[in-house]
């Protein structure tokens, strides 16, 4: 058992090092998610084996999330064999004993596919689990249903993907087709990690924003994970640039076994140029030479046409499974707290 001292680079390291390259690894779980998110407190918990290797880590962020109570939140973790439950709920343990003692939940939302036996054994452990109870994308922090493309080759009709012929061949055909259109327009994609590229960025986020009648967040959020990862290679700004304009705009991770595709922007009055499907499609290559597992395209609200997030993704991961997260594992150390804080999560 062991707590992260952030003062000690070399450990700090390895526990990044362990985050960014284990299958299941997770950029919300590398120490630097901690420094973007400035206003949330945090801990991090890691296991080694006999050799000194780290075979676990997690990430907990804490913020006031009830008057006078903090939610403890792993984001997307722990990086871990979430199928040993004894082992998540040690990690959880030894979370709470260097946490405040104000602490009226601790929750996890790990990327492990939902599994009625699974979460069986978590409510069985004393967790609370929010899933398939839970039908309204924002009802919990981070939505269960997530669009992915597999480049293993999983779902009917699909196979491994080597090269980029075979990536373009796993789209739909009018993707294809808009692709192909993109380029014979003229749209060109750059990818990046200034602060220029962030600015350019930004514009498309919050033209995408507004028409969509959304909040965003800050431009100084992006500035501050520009300039923490400005020499990692596993952050990078795609743009697509028309006639002089940025038209659309990504921004993705690389950690673990995937290309998180998490931030995008785009100007609809260039709709017809389709700069949005040529900025995945570089995304998409970036997946392919990184040799990664799968690309996630991020939550969506049903796996319906009728939901616009889905008809979007879905036309890339035309051939690949829909994938159904466990959801939220909830230590509750105060129920009236909790209660309290489930009403912001109603629809």
């Amino acid at each position: 058992m062991a707590v992260l001292d952030l003062n000690d680079s070399k450990q700090v390291e390895k526990f990044q090092t362990f985050v960014r390259e284990q299958d299941g690894g997770q950029v919300t779980q590398d120490p630097k998610w901690g420094e973007l998110k400035a206003n949330w407190g945090h801990v991090y918990i890691y296991r080694t084996n006999d050799s000194g290797e780290i075979t676990a880590a997690m990430a907990v962020l804490t913020i006031e999330a009830v008057p006078g109570k903090l939610l403890a939140y792993c984001p997307k973790g722990p990086v871990a064999n979430i199928q040993d439950v004894e082992l998540v709920k040690s990690l959880v343990q030894e979370a709470l004993d260097n946490l405040p003692d104000n602490v009226f939940l601790l929750r996890m939302d790990p990327e492990v596919l939902y599994d009625k036996n699974l979460d069986a054994a978590y409510q069985a452990a004393g967790f609370v689990t929010r899933n398939v109870d839970v039908t309204y994308m924002h009802g919990n922090i981070q939505p269960r249903r997530n669009v992915e493309l597999f480049y293993d080759g999983r779902g009917e009709g699909a196979s491994v993907i080597t090269n980029e012929e075979e990536l373009m061949h796993h789209f739909k055909s009018d993707y294809r087709n808009q692709i192909r259109r993109a380029k014979k327009d003229g749209v060109t994609i750059t990818s990046g990690r200034s602060k220029e590229d962030i600015d350019a960025f930004f514009e498309t986020y919050k033209m995408m924003a507004k028409a969509q009648n959304i909040t965003h967040r800050p431009i100084d959020y992006f500035y501050r994970m520009q300039e923490l990862w400005a020499d990692d290679s596993a952050f990078r700004v795609f743009l697509a640039h028309f006639d002089g304009q940025v038209v659309a705009a990504g921004i993705g991770f690389s950690y673990g076994d995937k290309i998180w595709y998490m931030y995008a922007g785009s100007n609809r009055s260039y709709a017809k140029h389709y700069g949005p499907y040529l900025v995945q499609w570089e995304m998409l290559k970036w997946g392919l030479a990184e040799k990664k597992v799968r690309y996630d395209f991020g939550g969506v609200g049903d796996f319906t046409p009728e939901d616009g997030l889905y008809k979007f993704k879905h036309g890339f991961a035309y051939h690949d499974p829909h994938v159904e997260y466990i959801g939220e594992l909830d230590w509750v150390l105060d129920q009236e707290a909790y209660d309290k804080y489930l009403e912001g999560f109603a629809e």
